[in-house]
C-alpha cells in the first residue's frame, strides 16, 4: 500500500520502471526518455505543458512537503534504483508488481535536487495546482526507470453528479412522468414539439425501463464495484430504508460492502460531503438495474489522479473479482501528465487481463469550453479518453405514463429564461462531455468511424444523465435523510457498468475490456441510437432563491457548444444506449 498523508505534508508519486514483463500494449520501455544533458536522460512530458511559466517554489522550506514518489524496478537494477533513490534522502516504499510500480516519498526539496527539476504554483482549469515546471531527469546508468506520474497536486478529478432543481423537496410543479403537467406560462414565443414540466425524478422500476430489461435479469452472479473518494457508512442503511419504502428488498448480509481510505484528506476535493452523494448515485444506481449482484465500494484518499488510479487497482487485486468497475469522476484531460496516462493504463489493462471490464464517466461540462479558466479550447475528460476503458456519454429521457419512451435525446442543454412571456438570451447549463482526444490515438475499434482524425473518440455507449430527467435518490440532508433527482454522466456510468455485469452474468461471457464487444453491436437492436429532439422542460424557482429569472425552460440537444447527438456514433451518447435481452444476450457473441 502507498504512503500516504496530509497534502500539505506530503504527496506521491509513481515511479513506472522498464522491465522485461512490461505490459505490449504499451510504450516501448524507454519510448519517452530523451537525451538531457551529459551524464544524465531527461523523462519526458513529466512536466505538463501549462505549468512552464508557473511561479516558482523553492525546494528549500517555502513547501515543507513529502513528496510521494512511486518507482518500480526489476532485475539487478533494482538495487541500484533502489539505492540511489535512498541516497537522494527518498524514502522506498511498497511496490505493485501487478503493474510495475514502486511507491517512494521524500521531501519536495530532495525530490527537486534527486530529478533535476523545480516546481511552481499555477492555476488551470480553474484549479489551483503545484507542478514540476520543467521535465525531470536521472543519472544515464539508472536504465530501470521510464518516468514518473502523480507528479500534479491539484483536486484534478471531481464526482460528476448533478442535481436537478426540479425535485419534489423544492417544488410542487414538476412532473410525475412527460407530459403530466406543463405549465400554462411556457412563452408562446419558443415552441418546441415535445414539452413538459422538469421531472420530479424516476424510481428504480422506470430505470429498468430505459433499459427495456426482461424481469429475469437482476445481475444475480455478478460483481459491481464502484471507486469513489472517501466513504460514507450510511450508504447502506439508506439505500435499504428508501427501496423497502418503496416495497422492493433490501440488500441480502455481505451483498454490499465497503472499502474505507486509509487516510482520507478531509480537507481535499471538497471535503466527505462533497462526495456522498456520488456514492448514494452509484450505488442506488446498481441497486435499481441489478439488485441481486454484489455491489463493492472503494473510497480513496483524495481525489489526485495517482491515488484514484491505484485505488482502481485495489479493486482489481481484490480477492473476489469484480466483473465490472465503475467510475463516476473526472476532470479535464490537460490535467493529466503522459506519466500518469501511463499509470492509468497500465492498471487498465491489469484490469482487462483478469476479465474485468471498467467504465468512466465522460463529464458533464460538454467540450469544457466554458469551464473554469479554459479560455474557450475544447477538451475531453480523463480518465474517460483512455482508449483502455469504456467512456460513458448521456441521454436526456422522457418516460410516458406506462413508462415507455416518449422523448429521447443527446444531453446538451440549453438554458432559456423568461420573464413576462420574454425570452432571454440562451446558455449552455450542463451536457455529457465528448469529442477527440489530443493525447490518446484512436483504437482500431472506432478506426471505421467516419469522423475526421486521429484521436481517441468519446463516449462509447451512454444512458440517462438530465438531471431534469433525473434519478431519485436517498441522501444525506437537513435532519436526516432526503429525496432529490439526480443526474450527470455519474448517473449514466453505473447504468451501463451495470448491463454489462448483467450480460456477464448471464451468458457466462469472458470479456476484459468491453469497447470491442460495444462497437461489434453498433447499427443492431442491442444499442438503441440517439438523435436530437426538438423537446424541453419548464421549471420556475420559488421567490425566496432570490434568482432574477424564476422561470427556466431547458432545451435539448439544440448543440449548444460543439457537441450535439446524431446518427450513429456520436460525441455525446457514444453509439447509444444499451437494451433489452438483445444487448444481454449478445453482448461479446460477435467478438
Amino acid at each position: 500500500m502507498i504512503l500516504s498523508a496530509r497534502r500539505r505534508v506530503t504527496t506521491t508519486l509513481a515511479v513506472l520502471l522498464c522491465s522485461a514483463t512490461s505490459l505490449a500494449v504499451l510504450t516501448a520501455c524507454g519510448a519517452s526518455v530523451a537525451a538531457s544533458g551529459e551524464g544524465r536522460r531527461s523523462l519526458s512530458d513529466t512536466s505538463p505543458r501549462w505549468a512552464a511559466d508557473a511561479a516558482a517554489v523553492s525546494p528549500d522550506g517555502e513547501i515543507t512537503a513529502s513528496v510521494l514518489l512511486v518507482p518500480t524496478a526489476t532485475g539487478e537494477q533494482v538495487s541500484a534504483t533502489r539505492d540511489w533513490l535512498i541516497e537522494q534522502g527518498l524514502d522506498v516504499g511498497a511496490e505493485r508488481d501487478s503493474v510495475d510500480v514502486l511507491s517512494v516519498s521524500g521531501s519536495y526539496g530532495a525530490f527537486s535536487a534527486a530529478f533535476a527539476t523545480e516546481f511552481g504554483r499555477t492555476r488551470v482549469s480553474g484549479r489551483e495546482a503545484l507542478a514540476p515546471m520543467r521535465d525531470l531527469s536521472v543519472p544515464r546508468a539508472l536504465t530501470a526507470i521510464e518516468t514518473v506520474a502523480g507528479l500534479v497536486d491539484t483536486d484534478a478529478l471531481a464526482p460528476t453528479t448533478t442535481a436537478a432543481a426540479s425535485t419534489p423537496t423544492v417544488s410542487d410543479d414538476c412532473a410525475a412522468y412527460w407530459g403530466q403537467t406543463l405549465s400554462s406560462s411556457w412563452p408562446s414565443t419558443l415552441q418546441v414539439e415535445h414539452r413538459s414540466n422538469s421531472l420530479c425524478g424516476y424510481g428504480p422500476a422506470q430505470i429498468r425501463a430505459i433499459h427495456d430489461l426482461p424481469t429475469d435479469a437482476t445481475g444475480a452472479g455478478a460483481t459491481i464495484a464502484i471507486v469513489g473518494v472517501f466513504d460514507d457508512d450510511s450508504v447502506a442503511a439508506r439505500t435499504d430504508a428508501y427501496f423497502t419504502g418503496l416495497g422492493l428488498p433490501a440488500f441480502t448480509p455481505g451483498q454490499y460492502t465497503h472499502h474505507a481510505p486509509t487516510a482520507p484528506v478531509a480537507g481535499r476535493c471538497g471535503g466527505p460531503a462533497a462526495w456522498t452523494v456520488e456514492q448514494h448515485l452509484d450505488v442506488q444506481a446498481v441497486r435499481a438495474l441489478a439488485p441481486d449482484a454484489d455491489i463493492v465500494y472503494w473510497g480513496a484518499d483524495d481525489c489526485l489522479a495517482q491515488t484514484l488510479y491505484l485505488r482502481v487497482l485495489d479493486a482489481v487485486e481484490a480477492d473476489t473479482r469484480p466483473d465490472v468497475i465503475s467510475l463516476s469522476f473526472g476532470g479535464p484531460e490537460e490535467l493529466d501528465t503522459a506519466a500518469d496516462r501511463s499509470l492509468l493504463n497500465r492498471v487498465l489493462v491489469e484490469a482487462a487481463s483478469r476479465g474485468i471490464s471498467v467504465f468512466a464517466s465522460s463529464g458533464n461540462d460538454g467540450d469544457y469550453s466554458l469551464a473554469g479558466d479554459h479560455g474557450g479550447e475544447a477538451d475531453v475528460a480523463t480518465p474517460a479518453s483512455s482508449p483502455y476503458i469504456t467512456a460513458v456519454g448521456g441521454a436526456s429521457i422522457g418516460l410516458d405514463a406506462d413508462d415507455h419512451i416518449a422523448v429521447e435525446s443527446g444531453w446538451e442543454t440549453q438554458t432559456r429564461f423568461a420573464r413576462n412571456g420574454a425570452i432571454i438570451p440562451p446558455g449552455f447549463l450542463a451536457g455529457a462531455g465528448g469529442g477527440q482526444s489530443a493525447l490518446s490515438e484512436r483504437p482500431t475499434w472506432q478506426r471505421d468511424l467516419p469522423q475526421p482524425g486521429h484521436g481517441r473518440l468519446v463516449p462509447d455507449v451512454a444512458s440517462l444523465a438530465d438531471p431534469h430527467t433525473g434519478y431519485t435518490i436517498a441522501i444525506p440532508g437537513s435532519g436526516g435523510t432526503v429525496l432529490e433527482a439526480h443526474g450527470g454522466t455519474s448517473l449514466a456510468t453505473p447504468l451501463v457498468a451495470s448491463m454489462v455485469a448483467i450480460a456477464k452474468a448471464r451468458t457466462g461471457v469472458e470479456i476484459g475490456l468491453a469497447t470491442p464487444a460495444l462497437y461489434a453491436l453498433a447499427g443492431t437492436d442491442a444499442l438503441r441510437d440517439v438523435t436530437p429532439a426538438s423537446a424541453g422542460t419548464w421549471y420556475r424557482r420559488d421567490k425566496s432563491t432570490g434568482q432574477l429569472w424564476l422561470e427556466t425552460l431547458y432545451l435539448w440537444d439544440t448543440h449548444p457548444q460543439s457537441l450535439q447527438s446524431g446518427p450513429g456514433w456520436d460525441p455525446v451518447t457514444g453509439l447509444g444506449i444499451p437494451q433489452g435481452a438483445a444487448f444481454l444476450d449478445r453482448f461479446g457473441a460477435d467478438r
